[in-house]
């Protein structure tokens, strides 16, 4: 073997040993539970990672060595009874963003922050940007959910939606974040209201078609109105990008990773102006 080839075959072997070394699952007490999450990397901006309902840590993990890229300090946390964090009865938005409060102030993280939010988690970064204006700098939302959604499919076809949500509400019984969701979508408002005006922004949104072949959200028509919520989002935000993709599907972090590390690199464009 020739010694370029060899000294690179080392490199790759190098990177992926402290990636995995680093990417070491650390728990922290909060409030009298146990929060597990990983610390990646280091720079100026901080990154904190919320998931989807039930993820947490482990659906991250094989994106650790592409995050490291980023060379900013990565932070991805489990939710209260997600992972192997604690679980608790109160799993709403407004609780759980003061345990990740605590969790990062514990971190020493109290500025330079980007919050990086799929599905269910962009709830939660939209409400923790809006309760910790001084702290955040940019949003990044992966096909996020929308507090109005429920609503807008009902409109669309009622008796679609209602069957589709009864066996939603059914496969999904067990989750306590499930049901906050469901209050969410009931009270169709954030602190927000609807509108990141603000805060630089990207919003990444999967417009594949074919994902199930009976949920309405997977429809033609669902998938419109999602592209929608996610533009009515940053209509009025000029530091704001919307990227709209049909080969990806709902699970980003997944089916591109690379995806979002643009997304976030853009998002750090936009704070620095660029």
């Amino acid at each position: 073997m020739k010694p370029s080839i060899f000294l690179f075959f080392v490199s790759i072997f190098l990177t992926h040993f402290t990636v995995l070394a680093e990417s070491k699952v650390s728990f922290a007490t909060i409030e009298n539970m146990q929060l597990e999450y990983i610390d990646i990397g280091t720079g100026d901006i901080n990154i904190i990672i919320e998931s989807g309902v039930g993820m947490g840590v482990n659906y991250w993990k094989p994106l650790l060595a592409k995050l490291k890229m980023l060379k900013q300090r990565v932070i991805i946390y489990s939710r209260a009874g997600n992972g192997s964090s604690t679980a608790t009865v109160d799993v709403s938005i407004q609780k759980s963003n003061k345990r990740l409060h605590a969790l990062l102030k514990l971190l020493n993280v109290d500025k330079n922050i980007i919050l990086v939010g799929h599905s269910y988690g962009g709830i939660h970064v939209r409400e923790y940007a809006a309760s910790y204006r001084d702290q955040v700098i940019g949003l990044v939302l992966l096909d996020p959910s929308h507090e109005q959604f429920s609503k807008k499919l009902i409109q669309l076809n009622k008796a679609w939606a209602e069957r589709d949500d009864k066996k939603l509400n059914s496969l999904l019984a067990q989750s306590l974040e499930w049901k906050v969701l469901q209050k969410i979508y009931q009270n169709e408002q954030l602190k927000d209201k609807g509108s990141i005006t603000k805060i630089p922004t990207v919003i990444v949104t999967s417009s594949k078609l074919g994902e199930s072949d009976w949920w309405i959200g997977h429809s033609e028509q669902g998938k419109e109105i999602w592209r929608e919520l996610h533009s009515s989002l940053i209509r009025h935000n000029p530091n704001s990008i919307h990227i709209v993709s049909n080969s990806t599907g709902h699970n980003i972090p997944i089916d591109s990773p690379r995806l979002v590390n643009i997304a976030i690199e853009q998002t750090v464009d936009l704070v620095n102006g660029l």
